[in-house]
């Protein structure tokens, strides 16, 4: 009796002491370094975004969105990031259907046969030597048993263990939609590039061609000089020059134009084959943008949202982990019908049977590891926070660049347009004072390379500067939907 009551004391104490002893803090962890409240720099002060138009909107070519629309369909990387999201979602509801009970039917058949020496045995045998036993009671040897019925089992969301780790769940989950958003927006953002590029080496085959045909003129007129003595055969090798590295340029870009092609059919899913385009010119030398305020990255960058999640997934865990320094109750039942005969199985009442029970658990020698697993859980709940203001860093300073980018490129392409016009007034001049004896053929070399190079260059300004676009759409949040 003495060591029952002793007991009697122990038990509650233990458990008293697992919920007292082990109290543990529980911090909302922020970012030190939040976002600025603009960008720094005037074009920002719109509090509009480009990233609130669709793709189709923003991206007006036909050509581009018929092209975007294929590979958002074929992609296999798009189609990788939608079923992780599915896993995602199915592993969500296996954590939230942890909050109900569980309850399983069963059937059961058994065969046991026991020995003579057995406590099971000996106490058979002795209850079907009974005299009061009926003969349909008595146990056969070996013994048969049959049930059908149902389990029920149900865990307790004490401390919120179950309700937290259900949280962490679904924040995972939104943050895999997060991640297929994301890779969505990146998919949009490299086909519009390598379509744009696509344009600029079309441009630029154009402008060789156009080159090239000077050049042959040239070439032709410095040969007719020759044979009337005004110019030496120097002047004639510099222009044969001149126009065979000409035509090997125009090799270089059909090679690079076909390898473009063929990236860009990958991305949308397909075989290589010839793709319809516009032309560079049909775009506004200038494109307008309005990149908002940085606090709207928050809501429309997939990168941020998704960051955002896994801390908050984080900070659940941490309440999981907290909450296995406390008690856990759970309760369990069964119910059903069971007999050592096939013909009694279903005979009520005396067939039917039901159990219930309950337990409540506390971690006693196991505080260590307890604890070693909460440490481990803020460990990651900080590196969440560090990815979180790591991407805060990124975002703004992505878009900042970008940004600044985009305005330079459109001086740039106003100063270039100039300067194209200026050369070719050169060129023109050149090759008639050159017909007529007051230029040299350096001087016409010269004119003709300069107009290609300052040609090429403004091709590359307005390529580069679409490009750019593409990824300041990107940057700011642009190119998903719920």
């Amino acid at each position: 009796m003495k060591i029952k009551s002793c007991y009697s004391y122990i038990v509650p104490a233990l458990l008293l002491f697992a919920v007292s002893s082990c109290k543990v803090s529980n911090r909302v962890l922020k970012p030190a370094n939040p976002l600025p409240s603009s960008f720094d720099f005037a074009p920002t002060t719109d509090s509009l975004t480009i990233a609130a138009q669709p793709w189709q909107v923003f991206y007006g070519d036909t050509c581009l969105t018929a092209l975007i629309g294929a590979a958002l369909q074929n992609n296999p990387d798009v189609q990788i990031a939608m079923e992780n999201i599915r896993i995602a979602q199915s592993m969500y509801a296996v954590t939230r259907s942890a909050l109900f009970p569980r309850m399983d039917g069963a059937v059961n058949a058994r065969v046991d046969r026991f020995g003579e020496y057995t406590m099971n045995g000996v106490g058979n045998d002795d209850t079907n030597r009974s005299e009061t036993l009926p003969e349909d009671k008595k146990l056969p040897d070996p013994y048969p048993e049959f049930f059908a019925g149902v389990n029920f089992s149900w865990e307790a969301n004490l401390w919120g263990k179950l309700s937290n780790r259900r949280k962490a769940s679904l924040a995972r989950f939104m943050a895999s939609k997060e991640a297929g958003h994301g890779a969505v927006t990146m998919l949009i953002s490299n086909v519009a590039q390598y379509y744009y590029a696509l344009l600029g080496l079309d441009q630029e085959k154009k402008v060789l061609e156009q080159n090239l045909q000077l050049q042959e003129m040239a070439f032709d007129l410095v040969k007719i000089q020759k044979l009337g003595g005004k110019v030496t055969q120097l002047g004639v090798d510099q222009f044969e020059s001149q126009l065979l590295n000409t035509r090997s340029r125009l090799l270089r870009v059909d090679q690079q134009i076909l390898v473009t092609e063929s990236v860009l059919n990958r991305l949308a899913g397909q075989y290589p084959k010839r793709l319809p385009r516009w032309t560079i010119n049909q775009y506004d030398s200038v494109l307008h943008v309005s990149v908002g305020s940085p606090d709207q990255l928050i809501d429309r960058r997939p990168d941020l949202r998704q960051a955002a999640l896994e801390l908050h997934a984080a900070g659940a865990d941490v309440a999981v982990a907290r909450a296995a320094f406390y008690p856990g109750l759970s309760i369990s039942a069964a119910a059903g019908f069971s007999a050592f005969t096939v013909s009694k199985w279903f005979l009520a009442p005396g067939s039917a049977i039901y159990s219930l029970g309950g337990g409540l658990t506390a971690p006693v020698f196991q505080r260590g590891r307890i604890k070693a697993l909460f440490a481990a859980a803020n460990a990651r709940q900080r590196i969440a926070l560090a990815d979180y203001q790591k991407s805060l860093l990124t975002a703004y300073q992505e878009v900042y660049a970008v940004a600044h980018n985009h305005y330079n490129l459109d001086q740039q392409i106003g100063l270039k347009e100039q300067e194209v016009a200026v050369q070719r007034r050169a060129s023109v001049n050149s090759n008639d004072l050159f017909s007529v004896g007051y230029a040299t053929y350096l001087e016409v070399i010269t004119s003709q390379r300069r107009l290609l190079d300052v040609e090429l260059e403004l091709t590359n300004l307005k390529k580069e500067a679409l490009q750019n676009r593409a990824i300041l759409y990107r940057a700011v949040g642009g190119g998903w939907s719920e």
